[in-house]
C-alpha cells in the first residue's frame, strides 16, 4: 500500500494532495435533525440518536467499504483514502463518521498562514460525503457538514467551501454525485459564488512547441533552482509553497529563467495532486490568486504553451493518454495554449462560518 510519502519513479508517482474541491454526496437532504453544539472529538450523541465523532486512520478499511458501496467497484482505492485522514504533510484535515460507519464525511483547512507567519484567511473544503445507501434520505449529511462547521469553527476557518477551484483533485475521474451535495449545500442556505471549471487535453502533441526568444525552461533539479522556484512562489502565491515543495520533491516542477538567466519568469508542477493533474502554474509579477495570468498576453500563452508542453511529454512517457487541467482564471490561456477542452463545470456555493447556526 502507497502511503503520503511515498515518492517514486514518475510512472508510479503519488503525492500528498492540498485538498482540492472534491465532494463526494450520496442522499438529498431529508428532514433536518437537531445537532448538538459540542465539537467533535468523543463520541457525542444529536437527539436523533445518531453519534458523530473523529474516525481514526485504523478505520480506513470502513472507510473503503463505505465508499465501495457508494460508488462503482474500485473506483476509490485504499491510497485514494487514506491521504484524507490529517498528515504533517498537507493542511489540517479531518475525517467525520457516525459511530456505526454508516457516513462520512473529510473537511480540510486550506491557506492557514503564509510562509511569514501572517495569517490568512482560513478557509475549509469538503473532500468527501458518503452515506450507506440503506440509510439515505435521514439527514445524514446534514448533520456531519454541521459537525464540519463546528470543527472548522473551533480551527478559526472563516468559510467553508463545496465546490471552488480545484474540483479534480485526489479523485480525478470519479462521479461524486455533486448536484446532490449542491442541493444539499443550497438547503443548508450555503450562497452561491459562481461556477469552476476544469479542462483537459491529450498528452500526444502534433508538433514541438518552443519557448519565447531567450527562455530556457528546465526541471527544476538543483538547489539554486528549487530555490528560485520558492522565492518566486512566495512572492507571487505564498499559499502554493507547499505544493510546489511537494512538487521539487518529486521531480514534477519545472522552472523558465529569462533570457540571460535575468530572473525566473515561470514555474509550474504538476501531479501535485494526482499523477496526470496539470497545476498549479505562477508567473513573476502576477498579482491575486495562484494562477491568475494577464489575458492576451502573447508573451505568457507563449511561455504556458511550452512549459505544459514539456509537462505533457513526461505525462506521456508515464503512460497517460489525456491530462487534466486546474484552468481556474486563466483558461482562455490554457485554450490558446494546448487546445484544452473543457472538461466539468461545477457550481461553487460557501458558508460563512460567522453565521450561527440555530439550534
Amino acid at each position: 500500500m502507497r502511503t503520503r510519502s511515498t515518492i517514486t519513479s514518475l510512472r508510479n508517482l503519488w503525492l500528498s494532495p492540498t485538498c482540492p474541491k472534491t465532494i463526494c454526496l450520496l442522499e438529498f437532504p431529508g428532514a433536518p435533525d437537531t445537532v448538538d453544539t459540542a465539537l467533535p472529538g468523543d463520541p457525542h450523541e444529536s437527539s436523533s440518536g445518531i453519534k458523530i465523532r473523529v474516525w481514526q486512520p485504523s478505520e480506513l478499511g470502513a472507510m473503503l467499504s463505505l465508499c465501495q458501496l457508494g460508488f462503482d467497484q474500485g473506483a476509490l482505492s485504499e491510497d485514494d483514502l487514506e491521504l484524507c485522514f490529517p498528515s504533517g504533510e498537507a493542511e489540517p484535515s479531518v475525517v467525520l463518521g457516525t459511530d456505526d460507519h454508516m457516513a462520512c464525511a473529510v473537511f480540510r483547512i486550506l491557506d492557514a498562514a503564509s510562509p511569514t507567519g501572517s495569517r490568512l484567511q482560513r478557509v475549509a473544503r469538503v473532500e468527501l460525503l458518503v452515506t450507506h445507501p440503506s440509510r439515505r434520505r435521514r439527514g445524514l449529511a446534514r448533520q456531519l457538514l454541521l459537525a464540519g462547521e463546528r470543527w472548522a469553527q473551533k480551527n478559526e476557518v472563516t468559510q467553508l467551501v463545496i465546490g471552488g477551484a480545484r474540483p479534480v483533485g485526489v479523485f480525478s475521474g470519479v462521479d461524486l454525485r455533486w448536484t446532490a451535495a449542491l442541493c444539499l449545500a443550497e438547503s443548508m442556505g450555503y450562497e452561491r459564488q459562481g461556477i469552476a471549471v476544469d479542462l483537459s487535453c491529450a498528452t500526444v502533441q502534433s508538433a514541438r512547441i518552443p519557448a519565447p526568444a531567450g527562455v530556457q525552461i528546465a526541471r527544476v533539479e538543483s538547489d539554486t533552482q528549487v530555490e528560485e522556484l520558492l522565492r518566486l512562489v512566495q512572492e507571487n502565491a505564498p499559499a502554493e509553497l507547499g505544493n510546489f515543495l511537494r512538487a521539487a520533491s518529486a521531480g514534477t516542477a519545472l522552472i523558465a529563467v529569462g533570457p540571460e538567466n535575468r530572473g525566473v519568469r515561470c514555474v509550474a508542477a504538476h501531479s501535485v495532486y494526482r499523477l496526470g493533474v496539470i497545476g498549479p502554474v505562477v508567473f513573476a509579477g502576477q498579482t491575486g490568486a495562484a494562477n491568475e495570468m494577464l489575458q492576451h498576453d502573447s508573451d505568457r500563452v507563449a511561455m504556458l504553451s511550452a512549459v505544459v508542453a514539456m509537462m505533457r511529454s513526461d505525462l506521456a512517457v508515464a503512460g497517460l493518454t489525456t491530462v487534466e487541467i486546474l484552468g481556474e482564471d486563466c483558461i482562455s490561456d490554457y485554450v490558446a495554449a494546448c487546445a484544452a477542452r473543457t472538461s466539468r463545470v461545477s457550481q461553487v456555493f460557501s458558508w460563512d462560518l460567522s453565521n450561527l447556526r440555530a439550534e
